[in-house]
């Protein structure tokens, strides 16, 4: 198996980048802290830790074998640390921590040293783990369709569940990655002189690790899927094209390129804090309702003005003056000017955001334990709501379902004319075993006709077959077995 170099550069960008916004919430507390060496140590480390992970697999290390050979890579861990922790801090001088650490060498273990070889082995960690699930979902050479005719089923059933255990692995990671990074973001913005003032703008480094994570997320996640699908196609001995990776990976970027994009255009910074964005909606609502309120009374008093309208048109014109009109009533004084008017749509873009994140939140820890939602269904209040809720959901997906049906029906295009060029690639796993065993007939006809030995009109199959193996005597059995399964 060869070193998955793709793997270990997206491992490493996933754990730099979860690294730089985390350390970017915590200088809100410390601004005189540098975190910058702290990432760097964890890039190298995750990058090591995939060329460990490769050497070890590689070499078959046992347990003894591979703490020998981690012996030498914790030591530089652990110099890197120690350097990364002088640097961060702004000390005056390496030579002078080198007397003080020569007289009191303790002093080394400071906390912060501590803290940062601590994070260096999180990273080795999560890096190991990362390249472990990946090697598991790559085929192997051994995998092969005459593999489950010789009575290994039952292997190639524990392996697939292997691979879907390394599958879900690989996506929990990156959704609780994406939620540190939203604690992270959630703590980055938050003012901490005025809680309930106007959020803090995030940094351009958070924002770039963001979007690093994202990107090499989804793209790890796309990569670990298609070499699922490679996997089962070499079990089932299916030859599928290259085509159809370049094809994955070119909508895989193009989905990146539009989770970005539209990333792009969020705001970075916010007007309003969560109090002021839900006071201001809710001075929307109460507008409208005004709004409505005034139009109204307005019709209404058109109503009551009617009969004075026409008991004018009866009466005679002469009689006497009639009386002037009421004084205008005095406007009330002009609000004074608002020097900026807080964005209200970036807020409540970003609060829906946060909703719909933490709602995402709970529906998965739900989904991992459902005896918490049970415990929650017990409580008759709870478990009305609850049950509200899911039939607002039910029919709120229902109709968005039945919409988009309806829409992809009438945006459907006609069927193309049939061609005599070759269409789209033949999904064998689509089809029946009987169209199968059709299509591998098929082929094998085109393959022979293509040598100088088709098949003659009015032939059947088992005079082609005795023709056949005539020819190629040594695939006799093949030719027999292929054509029973034909006739039958």
């Amino acid at each position: 198996m060869g070193f998955n170099l793709r793997g270990v550069l997206l491992t490493a960008a996933m754990i730099g980048a979860l690294t730089t916004v985390l350390t970017g919430a915590l200088q809100r507390f410390n601004p005189n802290w540098r975190p910058e060496p702290l990432i760097v140590i964890c890039v190298l480390v995750a990058l090591e830790a995939g060329f460990v992970h490769y050497t070890a697999r590689r070499e078959r290390m046992m347990l003894g074998e591979l703490a020998r050979f981690l012996a030498p890579e914790l030591f530089v861990l652990a110099v890197l640390a120690r350097i990364a922790a002088t640097l961060s801090t702004g000390g005056a001088s390496f030579r002078a921590d080198l007397e003080r650490w020569l007289f009191d060498p303790l002093s080394v273990f400071e906390p912060l040293f501590v803290l940062y070889f601590l994070a260096g082995l999180l990273a080795g960690l999560i890096a190991h783990r990362s390249m472990r699930d990946l090697n598991d979902l790559a085929p192997r050479p051994f995998e092969t369709p005459e593999m489950l005719n010789e009575g290994s089923r039952s292997y190639a059933v524990q392996l697939a569940e292997e691979r879907s255990a390394a599958i879900r692995r690989i996506g929990s990671r990156f959704i609780f990655g994406a939620a540190l990074l939203l604690i992270a973001l959630g703590l980055e913005s938050v003012n901490l002189d005025q809680p309930l003032a106007p959020g803090l703008p995030i940094s351009a480094r958070s924002t770039a690790g963001v979007l690093t994570y994202v990107v090499a997320g989804f793209l790890m996640y796309s990569q670990a899927r298609l070499a699922l699908l490679r996997s089962r196609w070499q079990q089932e001995g299916a030859q599928v094209s290259d085509v159809v990776a370049r094809r994955w990976n070119r909508m895989a970027w193009l989905l990146i390129f539009g989770v970005v994009g539209g990333a792009a255009l969020l705001p970075r910074t916010y007007g309003r804090g969560l109090l002021e964005t839900l006071g201001a909606g809710l001075a929307l609502i109460g507008y409208a309702i005004a709004l409505i309120g005034y139009v109204v009374v307005w019709l209404f008093g058109m109503l009551v003005s009617l009969p004075a309208w026409l008991l004018s048109l009866l009466l005679p014109s002469g009689g006497a003056p009639s009386a002037p009109p009421p004084p205008p009533p005095e406007l009330p004084p002009l609000p004074p000017e608002v020097e900026r008017e807080p964005r209200l749509l970036p807020a409540l873009i970003f609060w829906l955001c946060m909703l719909t994140l933490a709602a995402y939140a709970v529906r998965v820890v739900v989904q991992r334990h459902p005896g918490l939602l049970r415990a929650i269904m017990a409580h008759a209040a709870l478990g009305r709501l609850l049950r509200w809720l899911a039939e607002i959901w039910g029919d709120t997906s229902s109709w968005v379902q039945h919409a988009a049906h309806v829409a992809r029906e009438r945006l459907r295009r006609p069927a193309p004319a049939p061609t005599g060029r070759r269409g789209r690639l033949l999904r064998l796993t689509a089809l029946t075993p009987r169209e199968r065993v059709r299509y591998f007939y098929g082929s094998t006809l085109r393959r022979a006709a293509a040598g100088g030995g088709g098949r003659r009109a009015g032939q059947t199959p088992y005079e082609y077959r005795a023709a056949l193996a005539s020819q190629l005597p040594e695939s006799e059995p093949d030719i027999a077995e292929l054509t029973e399964a034909f006739v039958v």
